[in-house]
């Protein structure tokens, strides 16, 4: 077995864009989209995805699913740079306020009507209105088309806008008008987009099955993360639900499975002498616990502060990832290699003792109250830093209890304020760090804090880039006068596949996709 390290992701490049920024294709690496090989690739996924309309979720598993049949109009790829995707190119006015994209034509949605300007228009407005990032920036922004042209105003200039509009979280979505002005709040019903896969069939906690749509009309470029060209090999993707990780491992070294996501980190040994099988490790971004600020204990600063003072991150860490290799214990907000990067204000976190932890519990009066956390066994990492934490918390002196759900539910419970005060889930990289959806009181948390949004508000109405790192600043300092989360470090995810299989992608800030894996040449 080989581990192949992904390339880190290089945010110096998003920096490099202003305000009268423009992007288009680049040259196609060969090949012609739509012509595959047939037969079916096997998938193994770790967890239920709750639900496949990523406006509604920020689970990893709906994301990196549905983006084989959903797609943006422009995108984030594998170093860090916007490029396009339905968008032939985009540019944004000299005063800041409107971003016109020109929209690529003759692109083909599954029901075989063609992408027009107002498709793109109530696609755009439905994010807007139902993602966190959409309700916390453009709220006020219109979008209005007309040719093969769209146009996002502003009502301000923001200097991140597009890295917004390319944001991987929550993606921006483009699908038939009527579906998208139909949807209702819990999610669509229908998913029709313009993908290289389609909808087959979702068989809820057991697969979901894609099929190549045979007209898709690809991006040019050099593949890279979720930009360049996609050229789909495979009739058939199945997407089988095996939660349990030893199966999951059993079945790469049978060849059951093509492709394993979440290979354990306790077995990585197992698979070194088989030369069957190969592992891409790529950086997953932040593990955190996150505090319900809502109500109950945790909405108090100082048992927030207690929590933090208390923690081990490297225990925590190593419990979840097994070996140093596969994690650092850097509790800023963004990565050291990050332009974004300051290591202000934490030493709450890197340099308290249990003498502290009392102080803060002493000022939140607290009289042993049970915190609970809830948790999963879906995604080993996040079960086995959920137990470190309470063995660490309980040796403090803050009483807990562990409830253990599937991710669904976790999902579902995490938006109750009534059912838990603390859980534990990971983030992907971002290019923005006011992307992290954890800082809005939009998402599960409900972060509200005016010295946050503040610095949120400096980063996005900056001029330059010097004023954006200004205000990243002040978004550490914020970060960590507040607490939203409990910053352990950050993460490495893998993917095992089959040695003779080529093609797969497993960038930082795009996660794993399956569009271009075939069989290796000879």
């Amino acid at each position: 077995m080989r581990i192949k390290t992904a390339r880190p992701l290089t945010v110096t490049a998003v920096l490099a864009l202003t305000l009268s920024a423009c992007g288009g294709g680049g040259d196609s690496n060969g090949g012609t989209p739509g012509e595959g090989g047939g037969g079916e690739l096997s998938v193994a996924w770790n967890a239920n995805p709750p639900t496949l309309d990523p406006l509604v979720t920020t689970s990893t598993a709906t994301r990196d699913i549905s983006r084989h049949f959903f797609e943006p109009l422009i995108t984030i790829d594998g170093d860090g740079e916007i490029q396009p995707v339905l968008a032939e190119d985009w540019e944004v006015s000299e005063d800041g306020l409107d971003i016109v994209f020109t929209l690529r034509e003759g692109v083909l949605f599954h029901d075989g009507t063609e992408m027009e300007a107002e498709d793109v228009v109530a696609s755009l407005q439905r994010w807007i209105d139902e993602s966190n990032i959409g309700q916390s920036y453009f709220t006020e922004a219109e979008v209005n088309g007309e040719g093969n042209t769209v146009t996002v105003t502003l009502e301000e200039p923001m200097y991140v806008a597009p890295q917004l509009l390319a944001d991987q979280a929550q993606l921006p979505m483009i699908m038939p008008a009527e579906i998208a002005e139909s949807a209702p709040p819990e999610g669509l019903e229908e998913y029709v987009g313009t993908g290289p896969y389609e909808m087959a069939t979702w068989q809820v906690d057991q697969y979901v099955e894609l099929e190549r749509f045979e007209d898709y009309e690809s991006p040019e470029g050099e593949p890279n993360g979720t930009a360049g060209e996609k050229n789909p090999y495979y009739d058939t993707i199945m997407m089988e639900i095996i939660n349990d990780s030893s199966t999951r491992l059993s079945g790469l070294q049978t060849g059951e499975y093509d492709i394993v996501y979440s290979v354990p980190f306790d077995n990585m040994a197992q698979l070194e002498d088989d030369d069957s099988v190969e592992v891409i490790a790529a950086e997953s971004g932040p593990l955190q616990a996150y505090f319900n600020k809502a109500e109950g204990p945790m909405s108090e600063l100082p048992m927030r502060q207690a929590v933090v003072a208390a923690m081990n991150a490297n225990d925590i860490m190593i419990s979840a990832y097994a070996e140093e290799q596969y994690y650092t214990t850097n509790g800023a907000l963004m990565p050291e290699d990050s332009v974004w990067y300051s290591d202000a204000n934490m030493e709450i976190r890197d340099e308290s003792g249990p003498e502290d932890v009392e102080a803060f519990l002493e000022e939140a009066d607290y009289d042993g109250e049970t915190i609970r956390i809830i948790t999963t066994q879906e995604y080993d990492h996040i079960y086995q830093s959920s137990v470190m934490l309470q063995e660490q918390l309980n040796e403090a002196g803050i009483n807990t209890e562990l409830n253990v759900y599937d991710w669904p539910t976790v999902l579902q419970d995490r938006e109750n304020p009534e059912a838990y005060d603390i859980f534990i889930t990971g983030f992907t990289p971002v290019a923005v760090p006011v992307t992290f959806v954890f800082l809005h009181p939009t998402w599960a948390g409900w972060t509200d804090d005016e010295d946050i949004q503040a610095a949120i508000d400096t980063v996005t109405s900056a001029e330059d880039e010097e004023g954006a790192l200004e205000g990243a600043q002040d978004l550490q300092v914020a970060y960590y006068d507040y607490l939203p989360a409990a910053k352990f470090g950050e993460a490495t995810s893998t993917v095992g596949y089959q040695a003779e299989l080529e093609g797969i992608d497993f960038a930082p800030i795009s996660g794993v996709h399956f569009w271009n894996v075939r069989p290796a040449e000879d």
